[in-house]
């Protein structure tokens, strides 16, 4: 049997190891960014609550940003501040919007940045 190049087949230690290290990568971002895209959608759904919320309707904006930082607050989210959510009233209806950043450490020196920032809702008559 001849022992030439095309008719050896398979990987190697060192292609295996590239395989396995390129797979732990990305399932380390995985892992770190989850969490940001979690608090995102608990964003997204305390906003979405506002729409059956009674006591929106005759609110301040104060009070509205208070209602949704205390149901953030129950959700675990804490990055919220009242100046990232934004209220703009046009006649009898209000728009609702959320627009923040979260930084993610990564590794060493390195981290990302999430925006969350496609969050609205319109309320009112």
């Amino acid at each position: 049997m001849q022992n030439t190049p095309k008719s050896q087949r398979g990987m190697t230690g060192i292609g295996i190891a590239m395989i396995l290290a390129l797979c732990g990568f990305v399932l380390m971002i995985v892992v770190k960014l989850f969490p940001a895209y979690m608090e995102s959608f608990k964003v997204a759904s305390a906003l979405e609550g506002l729409i059956e919320d009674s006591r929106v309707e005759d609110a301040s904006d104060r009070e509205i940003k208070e209602l949704i930082i205390k149901k953030l607050r129950v959700d675990d989210v804490d990055d919220v501040k009242s100046e990232h959510i934004k209220i703009e009233s046009a006649g009898a209806k209000r728009q609702i919007s959320i627009e923040y950043e979260k930084r993610v450490h990564m590794m060493s020196n390195v981290d990302a940045v999430v925006v969350i920032g496609d969050n609205a809702v319109e309320i009112g008559r």
